[in-house]
């Protein structure tokens, strides 16, 4: 529905200016592990990333946590326009959370923009400790923030369960359609099975000797 809603704006209103929030979250999504799973929700992407700007945040530990869990368990169960507002907020409150402001998007966008992402690192651990690495984590330049911005991000996305046929089997009327599915097949084979070993049996018959 929200999917809807966009494009008629845009259509009515013509193009809509992105913040710059929206712009970098885009930017590392598009570079990341998941990039084909959200490439059709970048609208809500960019729409949930510059409404958080505007959020009060009084705890961002908590905040980020919960929202990263809700971002798993909707790309688990395969619903992806959820998870794309989940992913939109996360984004920008990533940034918020170091005190980023839309004063500092130019620069900070540039920056990002300018990353070799075939050098930025996926981090190891879990989710958890990559959000309390990056709450300590205190930038000495804007390259700096840009590049440890790309680590964390790619890392959290990295560990969402993308893997199609995980979703499959998390996804209640998916798992449906693939049970029906492989349950047609293996009643197929069992049928072929049968009627060979049929055929094969009446063929040994009719050559035995008398």
């Amino acid at each position: 529905m929200k999917t809807a809603v966009l494009a008629f704006l845009i259509a009515l209103l013509g193009p809509v200016q992105l913040s710059s929030a929206s712009q970098i979250a885009l930017e590392v999504v598009e570079n990341s592990a998941v990039a084909g799973l959200f490439e059709p929700w970048e609208a809500e992407i960019s729409y949930y990333s510059a409404e958080a700007l505007e959020w009060d945040v009084s705890d961002y530990r908590e905040t980020l946590k919960t929202y990263y869990a809700l971002l798993y368990s909707a790309v688990l169960h395969n619903e992806l326009e959820k998870a794309s507002r989940y992913l939109g907020v996360l984004l920008s409150l990533l940034l918020r959370a170091k005190g980023y402001c839309e004063s500092d998007g130019p620069s900070l966008l540039a920056a990002i923009e300018d990353l070799d992402w075939t050098r930025v690192k996926v981090m190891v651990g879990g989710a958890e400790e990559i959000i309390d690495w990056w709450l300590l984590y205190e930038p000495e330049s804007v390259k700096d923030f840009a590049y440890a911005y790309a680590c964390v991000a790619l890392s959290l996305l990295d560990k969402l369960p993308a893997n199609s046929f995980i979703r499959v089997l998390h996804a209640p009327w998916l798992r449906e359609a693939y049970l029906a599915s492989f349950a047609s097949i293996l009643a197929a084979s069992t049928y072929f099975v049968y009627r060979k070993s049929r055929l094969e049996g009446e063929n040994v018959e009719a050559e035995a000797p008398p």
